[in-house]
């Protein structure tokens, strides 16, 4: 074995000094890190009826202004290959961590960008995923590198999710996986401006941009994803002032409605937590703290119903209501997963809130 190591080793040194480039493309060549600039957003839109337009911008360093460079071709790998000749650094993508799609061109279809980033040597599936509303990823990009970068103002946001109770980061890999597993998914919306901000959902089916959870329909997915860490809900009291509820937890759950064994629709049960977080308001009064609890858990499903609503105009299981009923009765799994479409299905809502005051909330 050691004297087959050694005519190993021999035969790859001879390989390296014989000229030989065959494998030359395996790796990428080694460059020193100050001849390098990290580019930490990726942008892509919409270049006539085929072609792309891409935009890259590095991240704000000791003070200096985000570098922006754009490049334009029939395939985003060209694109990006274009703008190598734009700065005297060699453009690294692999520190690129949101992936940003124009509205125009996530019409036309995300497949393309997303099996980039699947692809590429560069790049990770761990990148988190934006659709620009109303404008392009571009525009985006540019306002925000006026005054920081795209990517500060981006990790900041997702940083405080849990406090845009109307914004969930979402992840190259996760839209992926869903739109492989049931055909649509969800990822967060922006707008074009310096501040990048968040307005909701835009929701993907078969790969394109078909509608936007706005408002309480965005409320509503995160409900329905059991991911509401902070909201605060406020209800009129008998008196005339207002109480603030902080919601502060949601756990849904999705379960199959049968009839003689078939299928015939779809029950939500999402438990709320919240708090009493400002308002005079006595809990210790059992008809009032009844009250505001009933109110909460109309309120909230108002938001749930919105969401759902949408994806049955849509036909869009974006939410994954189907894979997840199906965990719950595994038995069912055949007619749950093996249905290409929401139509024909009922869907029902129940929501329980449980409200305390804010020293006493779990």
């Amino acid at each position: 074995m050691r004297r087959a190591g050694v005519l190993l080793l021999a035969g790859l040194l001879m390989l390296s000094s014989s000229g030989c480039r065959r494998y030359a493309g395996m790796l990428p060549y080694a460059r020193e890190i100050e001849d390098m600039q990290l580019m930490q957003t990726l942008g892509v839109d919409g270049d006539g009826e085929q072609g792309v337009a891409v935009t890259a911008s590095s991240g704000q360093w000791d003070g200096q202004a985000a570098q922006v460079v754009s490049g334009e071709a029939g395939t985003i790998s060209a694109a990006v290959l274009s703008m190598q000749a734009e700065g005297s650094s060699y453009l690294y993508f692999g520190h690129v961590g949101q992936l940003l799609l124009g509205e125009e061109l996530a019409g036309r279809g995300a497949g393309e960008c997303l099996d980039y980033v699947l692809r590429d040597v560069e790049t990770r599936l761990d990148t988190a995923l934006y659709l620009v509303q109303g404008g392009t990823a571009r525009q985006a990009i540019e306002a925000a590198a006026q005054d920081g970068s795209a990517a500060g103002r981006l990790e900041a946001m997702a940083q405080d999710a849990g406090l845009l109770a109307w914004s969930m980061p979402r992840t190259v890999n996760e839209v992926l996986s869903d739109l492989t597993e049931q055909g649509a998914s969800f990822a967060p919306a922006i707008q074009a401006d310096s501040s990048l901000t968040a307005v909701g959902y835009g929701i993907l089916k078969d790969g394109k941009l078909v509608g936007w959870a706005e408002g309480e329909a965005a409320l509503g997915i995160n409900l329905l994803q059991s991911r509401m860490d902070a909201d605060v809900v406020e209800l009129p009291l008998p008196d005339g002032g207002t109480a603030a509820l902080r919601v502060v937890g949601a756990r849904t759950s999705v379960r199959p409605v049968c009839e003689n064994g078939t299928l015939t629709g779809l029950r939500v049960e999402c438990r709320v937590d919240a708090n009493l977080a400002e308002g005079q308001a006595n809990l210790e009064e059992r008809s009032l703290h009844a009250a505001l609890e009933k109110a909460l858990e109309e309120r909230e499903s108002q938001r749930i119903r919105a969401a759902l609503e949408l994806a049955w105009q849509l036909d869009a299981d974006y939410l994954g209501l189907l894979r997840t009923a199906a965990l719950v009765r595994p038995w069912l799994k055949d007619q749950l997963t093996g249905r290409d479409t929401l139509d024909g299905l009922s869907w029902e809502v129940s929501v329980t809130a449980d409200l305390q005051r804010s020293y006493e909330a779990r």
